[in-house]
């Protein structure tokens, strides 16, 4: 690669670290200063596994049982979770997400893709299917391995 393509790729690097940092601040809650990272994880995974146990989300997240705890409550007082202890061992308690804690989560993802969707409106259908089969590409070769992270230290 010369000297003019590996600007290139460096621009295109940059540029798609831009994208994605634009699109994380202002879509995101957790960057919108609408809840804290552990309670947007808690509230991810209770959206994507369903209910889970208090010990469940505290492997998940790779954290402690207490942590999840001060988290849980604190989403139960803003009415977006509700704990449940076990009927047969009452030490055992229960996570779900409430109806208003998934329309909430669901307010938030759509809020994203609203703001993906803007970013891309400059294109046409012809220019986003370019740039699309060309991210395909290059998702492609990451996918079968070619692409190697570099992370190897050596001393």
């Amino acid at each position: 690669m010369n000297n003019n393509e590996q600007l290139l790729t460096e621009k295109i690097a940059d540029a798609l670290w831009q994208i994605w940092r634009y699109w994380r601040f202002t879509s995101h809650p957790v960057k919108q200063g609408k809840i804290t990272l552990e309670q947007y994880w808690v509230l991810h995974i209770l959206h994507r596994f369903g209910p889970q146990r208090i010990k469940d989300i505290a492997v998940r997240m790779g954290t402690g049982s207490s942590s999840v705890t001060i988290t849980v409550k604190r989403l139960e007082r803003d009415g977006l979770v509700c704990r449940k202890r076990g009927t047969e061992d009452e030490r055992v308690v229960t996570v779900y997400l409430t109806e208003h804690g998934q329309a909430v989560f669901h307010a938030w993802r759509q809020e994203r893709h609203r703001v993906l969707s803007a970013l891309f409106e400059p294109l046409d259908g012809e220019e986003r299917r370019q740039l699309y089969s060309l991210l395909e590409k290059v998702l492609g070769q990451m996918k079968e391995g070619a692409v190697s992270g570099g992370g190897n230290c050596r001393s």
